[in-house]
């Protein structure tokens, strides 16, 4: 990607006097990577990744603080945990962090917007990976379907987060049985949606070693912090669910118990420390 950019500035910056437009910068980045037949298609997913990242609710507390580098890796918590978000580390549930300046509607909502760009991307690409699965730039056309797809899927997850921590909080202050039912529905379904989300970054990142990384932190996260998140959604779902809705209705949970002893998910995770080979 860093070529690419640095090809693309090359082009601009290097051809003003033959009158090279960004157009046809993008294009050539585009059939060198995917061929002269693909790379239209190749070159209209990027400008529509590229409106997509308008809608960005941009802040630097937003950039260091959310849970963006680690997208469904992120834990939830059935209570508030009390910590603040630790700096391209643990965003915990601190919304309040998250958001900075936006208010957490407008927050999510913009993620949202983000993701639903990214998410038109990737189907103009998985078009022309139709009509060159058997050619030589099928490859090519599929590792930028996985890399485009796991940024969708940072920021669907951290809408769904932000949601979450929201939703979670209102029902502990709801005052009657509609409003708490109204909120349970609404819990359940964004956990089902975290769950999916872990699953298909999972799947993408045994494929890719490249999701997940950054130079100087190394892995924010590896395949099994996203199993750990398909089973903290799982305990969750099965778990505290049943006993939320049990409470308000006065009868007895009938969810998959975890005993206290047992529920390490549940307990704020400390960073993990991977050895990197010299």
């Amino acid at each position: 990607m860093e070529r690419d950019c640095r090809e693309m500035l090359g082009r601009l910056t290097g051809g003003r006097a033959a009158g090279v437009t960004v157009e046809e910068a993008l294009l050539a980045v585009a059939r060198r990577r995917f061929g002269a037949s693909t790379a239209p298609r190749v070159a209209a997913a990027w400008r529509r990744f590229s409106s997509a990242f308008a809608q960005f609710p941009y802040h630097i507390g937003t950039v260091y603080h959310a849970p963006l580098q680690v997208g469904p890796a992120n834990l939830l918590w059935e209570a508030p945990t009390g910590y603040r978000a630790t700096m391209v580390g643990t965003p915990y549930d601190d919304l309040d962090g998250w958001r900075a300046v936006y208010p957490a509607e407008v927050f999510a909502a913009q993620l949202e917007r983000v993701a639903d760009g990214f998410d038109e991307g990737v189907a103009v690409l998985r078009a022309a990976l139709a009509g060159a699965e058997n050619g030589a730039w099928g490859d090519a056309l599929r590792r930028e379907i996985d890399v485009a797809d796991a940024a969708a899927i940072h920021f669907r997850s951290v809408a769904f987060q932000a949601r979450f921590v929201r939703a979670r909080n209102a029902l502990a202050e709801a005052r009657t049985r509609e409003e708490a039912r109204i909120l349970t529905e609404e819990l359940e379904r964004l956990l089902r949606s975290e769950l999916d989300l872990a699953v298909r970054l999972r799947a993408i990142q045994a494929r890719d070693s490249r999701i997940g990384f950054e130079a100087t932190n190394q892995y924010y996260y590896v395949p099994v912090d996203l199993g750990e998140k398909v089973l903290n959604c799982r305990d969750l779902l099965d778990r505290w669910l049943p006993s939320e809705r049990a409470r308000r209705d006065g009868v007895k949970a009938t969810g998959t118990a975890v005993m206290a002893k047992d529920r390490t998910l549940m307990q704020p995770r400390q960073p993990i420390r991977f050895a990197v080979a010299s």
